[in-house]
């Protein structure tokens, strides 16, 4: 922006100078507060509420997505006590309040949230797919006494919220609620002809914002008809997990719509399996927006940080709800947006090699008058054949930039990996921004990967060695012999002594409240297991737990897990291809002796083995995701791994053994370590 606008610019003139200069993608924040200062005399703030979404409470107090809930409430309150209009109106939560739908985690939000709501605030609630998992929609309206599908009043505003009719985030599961949706959205529309009509729901509306369209669409066609006919309609959804600060979340057609991010983790939108859906600090994510409607029915919505405890320099602002031939955020946007472009004096750092097929690249960040949204790292490699030199494409490979952390580094840092050894590459950068544009310019570099480590491990023994993670208990202490991995954390003090079922065998003992081990790695070890690998645990068992336990884990949002499903008496086996879970299971019941499970992914299927044979099996072709935080790089024996690091669905049992293999075991390999 050239210029700012004084604080007697009208709010005509504001948009004309300010907005079409930052070509009508979204208004920079600290420009905005300069019009709010002025307008709120003759145009004050009539109602403000926060949106927000897909919370995810665990049954765990200690889980840091209660954290981040109360601070949003606190928030809420200690910044409409330093404006001109004092008052907190509302809180809307656009469903996935918790994880699975367990009266433990519904309970745990309800007293979070009366807890942190004073009086004069209302609580406006959805239901979202997760509370479908292990819940059901008359218990959710039991808890949080009200109707799943209701309409609010706020100082006259009217709030409609709608629930799913189940939890299979597909098309249909909202039709069964159309006849009441509609004579709702009526009586709204005859109730004002200027005042916005706010609607939300958990899924997104296809094809609106991001999340909603192509290869991530997250939504549901059941409502974007009907609200054709209501462009005065503002509507909220989550589920996607995707951030608010990304330009696409605002969408504008004959109505609006806007996604409200997590409050729990990213889930990026993968663009067809290009990209990491579960970057480097993918939990570190709490985002939701401060939403304030003026006199004259102007709404801002200023996206806020929970993490850094900030706004995003930029708002959203819809100047007058149903003014369709003015609306910003339409998906002319493709079209007008504006290029990424480089810092004049942006340059490729040389190269760092971290191993025979992994390299990173860093460079300063590029700009864009929305954001840079990721970068392009195009590869060629050299071949030499008859001692004929050429350069033949080597792939490409994707990398978000950060855009969804406050602050956004200067840096970034790309790891290429599944590179060939002792080969030459070179590599051209590209900055995209979120409406795939590309920068004009290219940054590029030239590097030499190293000679391959020899593997000292026999993968076609008749009994192998487990080779990344080996734990076994010997003279009352746990011991891991295998290359990969840390020293063994006990949590609890895990009580070891000798099975006599096992032969006067050392195994750990576990109460199920709150002991486990941990065994931290580092993101070049979750290498060696992202192509395939082996899970194996004996573990034994006298009682399943009232909801899931987790013998052998490490899940967050992505990872490998043993699960007891204390509602189905199943033992499950969980691993995440490509940023989706794929679980096989198997009925099992608690016994004195052991059970002896084996896990594999070969790059084309999940299978579980328990006591020596093949039990399930499923088809996912792909790439195992494990967690790419630092603290979260642990596997745990006697419970999955909670966020930051700690413990959470703790075991009640006893394990002999936990261990990892860097391959696919075969039939007969799990047959005889079985034996």
């Amino acid at each position: 922006m050239s210029s700012s606008p004084s604080n007697s610019v009208s709010r005509r003139a504001f948009l004309a100078s300010g907005a079409s200069a930052a070509t009508l993608m979204c208004l920079p924040a600290r420009l905005f507060a300069q019009y709010e200062a002025g307008a709120d005399a003759d145009n004050p703030v009539v109602l403000r509420f926060s949106a927000l979404s897909d919370v995810h409470f665990k049954v765990s107090p200690q889980a840091q997505e209660v954290d981040r809930f109360r601070r949003a409430m606190k928030f809420m309150y200690d910044y409409s006590a330093e404006q001109s209009y004092k008052n907190f109106d509302a809180m809307l939560v656009a469903g996935d309040v918790s994880d699975h739908g367990w009266d433990d985690e519904l309970l745990l939000f309800k007293k979070v949230m009366d807890e942190g709501i004073k009086q004069g605030t209302e609580t406006i609630l959805c239901m979202g797919n997760h509370e479908f998992i292990a819940g059901t929609k008359p218990r959710w309206e039991e808890i949080f006494e009200r109707d799943s599908n209701k309409t609010y009043d706020v100082n006259g505003f009217k709030f409609i919220a709608l629930s799913p009719e189940r939890g299979s985030c597909g098309n249909g599961d909202f039709l069964y609620a159309m006849s009441w949706y509609r004579k709702e959205l009526e009586k709204a529309n005859a109730a004002d002809p200027d005042k916005p009509i706010f609607t939300f729901q958990h899924y997104h509306i296809t094809p609106t914002v991001y999340g909603s369209r192509g290869e991530d669409n997250w939504g549901t066609v059941d409502l974007y008809e009907i609200l054709q006919r209501y462009p005065r309609v503002i509507n909220f959804s989550g589920h996607s997990h995707y951030p608010i600060n990304d330009p696409r979340s605002a969408w504008q057609g004959n109505f609006t719509a806007f996604g409200t991010g997590t409050l729990s983790y990213f889930e990026m939108g993968g663009e067809g399996g290009k990209y990491n859906k579960f970057p480097q600090g993918y939990t570190n994510a709490a985002q939701m927006y401060v939403v304030e409607v003026r006199k004259d029915n102007s709404v801002t919505l200023k996206p806020y940080d929970l993490v850094s405890n900030s706004f995003f320099d930029l708002v959203y602002y819809v100047a007058k709800p149903g003014a369709v031939k003015d609306y910003l955020y339409t998906d002319e946007r493709y079209l007008t947006s504006s290029k990424p472009e480089w810092p004049v004096d942006a340059k490729l750092d040389a190269p760092e090699v971290l191993d025979e097929e992994t390299v990173k690249l860093s460079f300063k960040q590029a700009t864009c008058k929305d954001v840079v949204h990721s970068y392009r790292v195009e590869l060629t490699k050299k071949v030499v054949e008859a001692d004929q030199t050429s350069w033949e494409g080597a792939g490409a490979r994707y990398f978000w930039s950060e855009y969804y952390f406050k602050p956004q580094p200067e840096t970034m840092n790309a790891v290429v990996e599944e590179l060939e050894p002792t080969t030459t590459y070179r590599a051209r950068v590209v900055a995209l921004s979120p409406f795939f544009k590309e920068s004009e310019k290219a940054l590029e570099t030239e590097f030499t990967t190293p000679k391959a480590e020899v593997e000292n491990v026999d993968r076609t023994a008749q009994k192998p060695e487990a080779n990344f993670l080996n734990v076994q208990f010997v003279d009352g202490k746990p011991v891991n012999s295998a290359k990969f991995g840390q020293a063994i954390q006990d949590f609890g003090a895990v009580v070891i002594d000798k099975d006599a079922s096992l032969g006067g065998t050392d195994v750990a003992t576990f109460n199920g409240r709150d002991q486990f081990l941990k065994v931290q790695f580092a993101s070049r070890d979750y290498r060696k297991i992202k192509a395939e690998g082996t899970f194996a645990v004996k573990f034994q068992f006298d009682k399943f737990p009232e909801t899931i336990s987790d013998p052998f884990a490490n899940t967050q949002g992505t990872g490998v897990s043993y699960e007891l499903n204390g509602k189905d008496k199943t033992l499950q086996f969980w691993v995440s291809v490509d940023g989706q879970y794929v679980v096989v299971s198997v009925p099992i019941e608690p016994k004195k002796e052991y059970y002896d499970a084996f896990g594999t992914y070969d790059g084309q299927d999940v299978v579980l083995y328990l006591d020596g044979k093949e039990v399930a099996r499923a088809h996912k072709p792909g790439r195992m995701t494990h967690p790419t935080n630092e603290s979260e790089q642990a596997f745990c024996i006697g419970s999955d791994l909670g966020g930051g690091g700690c413990g959470e669905f703790y075991f009640a049992g006893k394990i002999a053994r936990a261990r990892i293999f860097t391959w696919a075991l075969s039939e007969e390999q799990i047959a005889n370590l079985h034996e």
